[in-house]
């Protein structure tokens, strides 16, 4: 995390994030959660008098996360994505909605109906119903037939 002021660098160290304290909207109704972004005090020799943080809320975070998804070079994507392989619970989340995604977004539809496609087995030939059999009905071997009688 780089922390800057024009000119003076305020913080140069690596962010340690952790959950904050929910912020009170000014309507009372709404509780906006947040993270608390510090720098790591074992990256630097040297420690700022005051710790610096930075807090971030639903919609910053939601901006954070769109940008590095967009963002031109792959490792930052990558960032991302291992971020979410590494959490169970979210990486569920966004099968499932991969899996019903409503009729308004019809690109995540084709593109999960596509992957399925590549991975479900082939699909077999329809068994001709009626009797026509593919191979006869074979008798019993003799050392079974007699089992059915006692």
């Amino acid at each position: 995390m780089l922390v800057r002021r024009g000119e003076y660098t305020d913080l140069e160290a690596r962010a340690k994030a952790e959950p904050a304290d929910d912020v009170l909207t000014r309507d009372y109704y709404t509780l906006r959660p947040q993270i608390r972004l510090t720098g790591d005090p074992a990256d630097r020799a040297i420690q700022p008098e005051a710790p610096t943080e930075v807090m971030l809320d639903g919609n910053d975070v939601a901006r954070l996360v769109e940008c590095a998804i967009r963002h031109p070079t792959p490792n930052m994507r990558y960032a991302v994505l291992a971020a979410i392989w590494s959490h169970p619970d979210s990486f569920r989340q966004i099968f499932q909605f991969g899996l019903s995604a409503p009729p308004g977004l019809p690109e995540i539809r084709n593109i999960v109906a596509e992957e399925l496609d590549k991975c479900s087995p082939p699909r077999e030939a329809p068994v001709p119903s009626g009797d026509k059999a593919l191979l006869p009905q074979m008798p019993l071997p003799a050392h079974l037939r007699d089992r059915g009688k006692k």
